[in-house]
């Protein structure tokens, strides 16, 4: 039997700002060190399942190759994108991460399944964002999975997540995804 095939498409911005809230419940004098363990995150996602694509979406800065490498490693197509030059604010990124999906979602010519690592769920009054891609995913036949930290997902990305597919809180893997740098190492996947 085949093993079900993934596309993965990761909000880096959104899972680590609202992993920093984690953070701050668990271990609330340590967020200054908080970091996210990608290769575990991506490990624990995949779930020994084949990735059929992977796509990240992240802002600079910050400029650091070696985090974008990190990502490049694990097989994830990684698309910068400049800040505001006035807001120094995310210009772009979600919008990069829809196309992906959307495009994914055409190209393919079986139904797959979506796993998104975001809890933003901008858009969603408007008939745009995240949710309107699942929409799409789902209205095509395709499984759509949503891997977030519940203490910052969005309600309505939540609720259409578990009504229409599956809804992970990245909570309760706390402590293999992260770790505090200098303190604590995340435990073995």
């Amino acid at each position: 039997m085949a093993k079900e095939k993934i596309n993965i498409f990761w909000d880096n911005s959104n899972i680590w700002l609202t992993g920093v809230s984690e953070c701050e419940k668990r271990e609330p004098n340590d967020t200054a060190g908080f970091r996210i363990h990608f290769s575990n995150l991506f490990n624990h996602v995949v779930q020994d399942r084949e990735v059929s694509f992977a796509f990240l979406a992240g802002s600079i800065p910050p400029a650091n190759d070696k985090l974008w490498d990190r990502f490049n490693q694990l097989g994830i197509q990684v698309e910068r994108q400049e800040r505001g030059r006035d807001s120094h604010g995310e210009v772009a990124v979600d919008e990069a991460i829809q196309l992906a999906m959307a495009n994914r979602i055409l190209d393919c010519d079986t139904p797959e399944t979506i796993v998104l690592l975001t809890g933003d769920g901008s858009g969603f009054l408007d008939g745009r964002g995240f949710i309107k891609q699942l929409e799409r995913a789902v209205k095509k036949n395709w499984e759509i999975e949503v891997w977030t930290w519940n203490i910052g997902c969005n309600r309505h990305l939540k609720e259409y997540a578990e009504r229409n597919g599956t809804y992970h809180d990245l909570a309760e893997a706390y402590d293999k995804v992260t770790f505090i740098q200098e303190k604590r190492w995340a435990t073995p996947v």
